[in-house]
């Protein structure tokens, strides 16, 4: 697997949402050779960058928009130790790609509120160069679980909810980014199922 840096460039919601979204935006006759599920990933990537800006919250994001978040005991803390997830409404990294999805899927792709879980869904995309714009990229330590899941964007860029005290980014060449680039080990490519995973928002953990 050849899955595994410039610096994530401030940009404000508008700006991020209006160039990024312009970029990804299909040509009318694009879709006349775009298959159904490079269509979703790139209207995903679209709904998912519409968010830039918008505060990280740990817990946060239903299938339907940002939510306030919550505490967990370890979870959701500013470095002063006050709790910033119970004042703030957002999205928490798996939050922000499952309301992308099932938005862009018209509620065919409903994801689990889980980084791991996500993961194990889909189809998995084991090739750099196999990824599509609307992709899921995982992120572990180590040797450890699955943390962390970033909406790849193409040309080497993802949106990402990151951690608390954080806004919803786009992370410029992920692959070579020092910190994430050497810790992405998977990649899926989420498809609509018979029976969607439909989740209540309250499925414990989640990152």
């Amino acid at each position: 697997m050849r899955f595994l840096r410039p610096l994530t460039r401030p940009l404000t919601r508008l700006l991020a949402a209006f160039l990024l979204c312009f970029v990804l935006t299909p040509t009318p006759w694009a879709h006349a050779t775009e298959s159904p599920e490079q269509v979703r990933g790139l209207q995903a990537a679209q709904v998912a960058l519409a968010e830039v800006g918008t505060p990280y919250a740990w817990g946060g994001g239903s299938l339907t928009g940002p939510t306030l978040g919550f505490c967990d005991g370890v979870n959701g803390y500013l470095p002063d130790g006050s709790c910033s997830a119970e004042h703030t409404v957002g999205f928490d990294c798996s939050g922000l790609v499952r309301y992308a999805w099932y938005q862009a899927s018209a509620g065919t792709v409903a994801l689990p509120h889980y980084s791991v879980a996500q993961s194990l869904l889909g189809r998995p995309v084991t090739d750099r160069d196999g990824l599509l714009p609307g992709d899921l990229l995982f992120f572990a330590e180590p040797g450890g679980r699955i943390h962390h899941v970033g909406l790849y964007l193409g040309g080497g860029d993802m949106v990402h909810a990151e951690h608390t005290g954080t806004l919803v980014t786009v992370l410029h060449d992920v692959f070579h980014d020092p910190k994430w680039g050497p810790r992405l080990v998977a990649a899926a490519r989420p498809e609509p199922a018979p029976e969607a995973l439909l989740q209540s928002g309250e499925e414990g953990v989640r990152t």
